[in-house]
């Protein structure tokens, strides 16, 4: 039987979990400040980017993160990006799959999905969803 020593230690992956909170600035400008972020995060090594998907809140500003996560991609080349999480009760499950699997494609394959089953219940009465 042959063991294989490891002789170095393996790197921690470092990510970034983001809520996109009012910033006090101009909107357009706020995402812009997003994707340079993201260009800063590729370039210096980070492993993820996650943003949360929250609704009519200051926590708000990415009601709809696979459009920032996919503009994201075009600025990338090695971090990884998702959303965390995806409130899937207020998505079609076959738009959440379809939605996944293409932002998947767009960033060759480099999508950490986080998931949940519930929200903010004031951000699920924008929805009229029950809690």
């Amino acid at each position: 039987m042959q063991t294989t020593r490891i002789s170095s230690v393996e790197q921690v992956g470092c990510g970034v979990f983001d809520q996109l909170d009012d910033a006090g600035v101009d909107l357009a400008e706020h995402y812009a400040n997003r994707l340079r972020m993201a260009e800063e995060y590729d370039g210096n090594g980070f492993y993820a980017y996650h943003v949360a998907e929250h609704h009519g809140t200051p926590h708000g500003l990415a009601p709809s993160p696979n459009l920032l996560l996919a503009a994201m991609a075009q600025r990338t080349t090695k971090l990884r990006r998702g959303p965390l999480v995806m409130v899937l009760m207020l998505y079609h499950p076959l738009r959440a799959f379809e939605e996944i699997c293409m932002l998947d494609q767009i960033s060759g394959g480099r999508v950490e999905l986080g998931t949940g089953r519930r929200a903010v219940p004031a951000e699920l009465e924008f929805y009229g969803v029950d809690r």
